[in-house]
């Protein structure tokens, strides 16, 4: 079979399809990964043939996950990312779908799902995050508001609105070039197609977060996506010396995150360290660093494998991504959690739930007291740190990777039987 992978966004919704490929590609398939174009080389790299997409992932970052945004704005920062860039951005997505067999597409992928319409191909959605109603908690751009589950529902059909009306309004015109019917008002078609459900793979455990009790048998939660070989990648030198200088360190990164002031948010980091007697391993991703410029107890490092780094630290801070926080969770260590924006409160406030870390900080309330006061409680609490270990126990002997896989071969067979 061939599938065709669509997302958009950073890194962290790049690596899950690398794992997913890989073992589709292991089992004799052939996969094409559409991104934009940032990650055309490490596609590549990976094995895989490379489809481009028009667009900016850092504006993509800065707009929908970079800051908190209400649910409108959201679908206006949405639509100024396309505009400008539509009649290409859709023309990419057409041939990167061309020949294929099935798709599988990720949040903000989902108009993959009108060219699955148009060529009559199986799709699945791919998602993060819980994105399906529930009444257990609201859609993921929504005030969390005591209020109930009536009030939790209505936040996803106002999510559903906003996505069609914001859908209907930029791509009915390209969907009647296409031969489509055009996205009536008020509809919600994006969770079926040709009569048939649309299976949905959710990419995290349900240790983690488990499926609510509405979702029915197309809703999948498979476990993490991890890659069978990203532990055999090695570090330099510098970073192994390091790590045998003294204790154990902390981690903190911020993945791809854009939004604030990173000087005030070093500042902060670098005070709590000082205060808090820690040494520290420290992610480059987040802003532009200089070495220099960085205490002897913290060493800063590019692009190093989660699932080998965390092996080797007391703790984890983080803005809470869903793959950095799979990653922490599955290394076993407590987790702090500074949320920048979309779901990484979610995650925040499940790892408190969970007891293997302190509550989330919002970002916009970061200061020295509360991050020294987590992280203390995070390397102290030995509530935490058991609760850390056994969840991480859990989660290594799960294989989402393989999981999705079965499903994803047996619902692509039953599509076309």
């Amino acid at each position: 079979m061939k599938y065709g992978i669509i997302t958009i966004g950073s890194q962290g919704d790049i690596d899950p399809f690398i794992a997913l490929g890989k073992r589709l590609q292991s089992r004799g398939h052939q996969v094409r990964i559409a991104a934009l174009g940032r990650f055309e080389e490490y596609i590549r790299k990976e094995g895989f043939e490379y489809a481009p997409l028009a667009g900016d992932a850092t504006e993509v970052i800065r707009l929908l996950i970079g800051e908190p945004v209400s649910p409108f704005q959201y679908f206006r920062n949405l639509s100024a990312l396309l505009n400008p860039i539509k009649d290409e951005f859709l023309s990419d997505i057409v041939s990167a779908c061309e020949g294929m067999d099935a798709l599988l597409y990720s949040l903000i992928g989902a108009v993959a799902w009108h060219v699955a319409d148009k060529l009559d191909i199986p799709c699945f959605r791919v998602f993060f995050f819980p994105a399906d109603p529930t009444g257990e908690f609201p859609a993921m751009t929504a005030p969390a508001l005591p209020l109930g589950p009536l009030y939790n529902r209505f936040t996803f059909a106002c999510g559903d609105f906003l996505w069609t009306h914001s859908t209907r309004k930029l791509l009915n015109g390209w969907r009647k070039g296409l031969g489509l019917s055009p996205i009536h008002p008020f509809s919600f078609p994006y969770r079926s197609l040709h009569g048939k459900p649309v299976p949905t793979l959710y990419a995290y455990s349900p240790f983690v977060s488990p499926k609510p009790p509405e979702w029915d048998g197309n809703r999948y939660l498979t476990g993490y996506w991890v890659s069978d070989s990203e532990s055999d990648r090695k570090p330099d030198k510098t970073l192994v010396d390091f790590l045998k200088a003294g204790n154990k360190p902390v981690y903190i990164g911020f993945g791809s995150m854009v939004g604030g002031s990173f000087k005030h948010i070093l500042d902060t980091v670098l005070e709590s360290l000082r205060i808090t007697k820690q040494r520290a391993i420290l992610s480059s991703g987040w802003g532009s660093l200089q070495e220099g410029h960085l205490p002897e107890y913290v060493h800063q490092v590019g692009f190093i494998p989660h699932e080998w780094l965390f092996q080797h630290v007391k703790a984890v801070i983080h803005h809470g991504g869903s793959g950095t926080t799979a990653a922490g969770l599955r290394a076993g260590v407590p987790t702090i959690v500074v949320p920048f924006g979309g779901d990484q409160l979610y995650w925040g406030k499940r790892v408190y739930q969970l007891g293997v870390g302190p509550k989330p900080i919002l970002r916009k309330k970061l200061n020295t007291q509360r991050l020294s006061g987590a992280i203390l409680e995070a390397i102290g609490n030995r509530e935490v740190i058991a609760n850390a270990k056994h969840l991480g126990r859990k989660l290594q002997a799960e294989d989402g990777v393989g999981n999705a896989v079965k499903i994803i071969e047996h619902r692509t067979e039953f599509y076309n039987g």
